[in-house]
């Protein structure tokens, strides 16, 4: 199949609707359960949420919801951290935000991790499970959160934070057989984030996303993009996203969170061997430009985080 070809082949993806008909691909060895999440790099705001302050802080009683930081999810840690005021403080009243783009010393979270603040319940993080890689690592992973930091605490995607309203994230993705919510399709075996592996067959890709002010469902603009390349998105046009379906599922760091928007493409012909990057564009009125998920800007790991394999 050439270029040509495969781009006339994305430009025509054809939707799919929900049917309890037989699937082509029944016989595809798939996992009883939702696969593990891969393991994200420190260097990544989704791996520190990961590896970190999910495991580490999310813990029964402390930023599990109970009270802020929220570190259940990716969105709800980075939202509750950056440029988000304190409520806490140290007696001289030093600190105004929890994470301060660029600026380690002034940011509050830094300050909690590396000293004992008065007034306050002590040096974090106060309990930990039985199991808790931090005694082992704590000193690698308060380096990974300080230089997250002092390289302007980068969302997930690698743009820089905003005072007040934050861009949607897209913080899950989940590939199923056409016309069903599950299992999901595993990634690919291999070190580090590998792409999804999916048949060459009718295909549904469920999206998560998260917003601190607006419900996912209430967004303005909701598409989606598959490209043969990164270099092929100006050439491939936007599909819709379908709303008004849910599907439970984790997220790029393994948290539970609910899909709310559905793509269905049809990959039937698509040879073996074939990669395909997918690209989601919300709008939660907000914002003067659409968000972009993941973007040119994006790192390596993150990309792949959205790309198919057929095997």
């Amino acid at each position: 199949m050439d270029g040509r070809t495969l781009v006339l082949l994305f430009s025509a993806l054809a939707f799919t609707a929900c049917t309890k008909e037989e699937n082509p691909f029944d016989a595809l060895e798939r996992p009883a359960e939702e696969p593990a999440a891969p393991l994200l790099p420190l260097d990544n705001f989704a791996g520190l949420h990961q590896r970190i302050f999910r495991p580490t802080c999310a813990v029964s009683g402390c930023h599990d919801g109970t009270f802020e930081p929220e570190f259940r999810s990716i969105a709800g840690a980075y939202n509750s951290l950056v440029l988000h005021p304190v409520t806490a403080n140290d007696p001289q009243q030093s600190f105004t935000y929890r994470v301060v783009p660029g600026d380690a010393p002034a940011s509050f979270l830094h300050e909690r991790l590396t000293a004992f603040v008065p007034n306050t319940s002590g040096m974090m993080p106060l309990d930990l499970l039985q199991d808790s890689d931090w005694p082992a690592n704590a000193q690698a992973y308060i380096a990974a959160i300080t230089a997250w930091i002092e390289g302007g605490a980068l969302d997930m995607y690698g743009q820089p934070p905003t005072v007040g309203n934050q861009r949607p994230q897209a913080v899950g993705l989940r590939a199923v057989p056409a016309g069903s919510t599950g299992p999901a399709y595993p990634r690919a075996p291999g070190v580090g984030v590998q792409p999804i592996e999916v048949p060459a067959a009718p295909v549904d890709l469920w999206f998560a996303f998260a917003d601190d002010a607006t419900a996912p469902t209430a967004f303005t603009h909701n598409t989606f993009r598959v490209a043969p390349s990164l270099a092929a998105f100006p050439t491939v046009p936007e599909q819709p996203l379908h709303t008004g379906a849910t599907c439970a599922g984790t997220d790029f760091s393994g948290a539970p969170v609910t899909f709310t928007h559905r793509a269905s493409i049809d990959l039937t012909g698509m040879s073996s061997g074939s990669t395909l990057f997918v690209r989601a564009y919300v709008d939660d009125g907000d914002h003067d430009t659409v968000t972009e998920a993941p973007n040119d800007g994006s790192s390596n790991e993150v990309v792949t985080l959205f790309t198919l394999r057929i095997p």
